[in-house]
């Protein structure tokens, strides 16, 4: 799979989780995202530019990689011809990367359960003039759609920093789900908390409204967002 023999998928997804790096991709700069629930949230990457787990043989063989490949050559590159049936090897790698399903978040108060501070923050959340649900939406906190054409990606004002950057600096909504285990965040891993994802890297108001909001809000819309799930999301 690699051509120098110097990493493979566990490196950056050890058991399907993150490790925590941004990695200077071919196409920029690009934080680790995790596994967790990535059968429910195509399309992939942070430029949705996949929009199936076997498009990952691109990654293979690519300049990142450099490897041979598992389709035999018969792959099709990202969004053209589905690659699913060429390999069993790629379709293996994905049905194990589509594997793995959340856990109950440790900060929530119990099973299907908040605590007053991040119920406060749920109420923050779902707030119009607030706007996360915008982007933010569904059981999977995410408004990833497949059957969106051309999907959707948002511009929030995070992307001018990366003079590196290839594909245009409108990125996918990433799931909240599982958001405490996944530091740093957004897609150059330049927020190191989730406090800096509402006030830092968020000056001009273009990843939600949140200048309004006071230090208490703020708290509380962060203790809610470290309780996801604290339930387990519909499919």
């Amino acid at each position: 799979m690699v051509g120098r023999r110097w990493i493979s998928c566990s490196s950056c997804h050890p058991d399907g989780q993150t490790d925590a790096r941004t990695w200077h991709n071919p196409e920029g700069l690009r934080n680790t995202t995790g596994l967790v629930g990535l059968g429910h949230t195509l399309p992939l990457h942070w430029s949705a530019d996949r929009d199936e787990v076997q498009d990952f043989e691109e990654t293979i063989v690519g300049p990142l990689m450099q490897g041979r490949g598992l389709g035999r050559g018969k792959a099709h590159t990202a969004l053209e011809a589905p690659n699913r049936g060429i390999s069993t090897d790629l379709d293996a790698l994905a049905v194990y990367s589509t594997s793995f399903e959340p856990t109950l978040s440790p900060y929530a108060a119990g099973p299907g359960k908040l605590s007053e501070k991040a119920a406060r923050g749920k109420e923050i959340f779902q707030r119009e003039d607030v706007g996360c649900t915008r982007c933010h939406s569904g059981p999977w906190y995410t408004d990833s759609d497949l059957g969106a054409h051309p999907f959707r990606v948002h511009d929030v004002g995070t992307g001018s920093g990366d003079t590196t950057e290839k594909m245009g600096t409108k990125y996918d909504t990433p799931t909240l789900i599982g958001v405490y285990r996944t530091a740093p965040y957004l897609h150059d891993g330049s927020a190191l908390t989730l406090q800096d994802v509402l006030v830092d890297a968020n000056r001009g108001n273009r990843h939600g409204t949140t200048s309004q909001l006071s230090a208490e809000e703020i708290d509380a819309l962060v203790e809610f967002l470290m309780s996801l799930p604290y339930e387990t999301p519909s499919r």
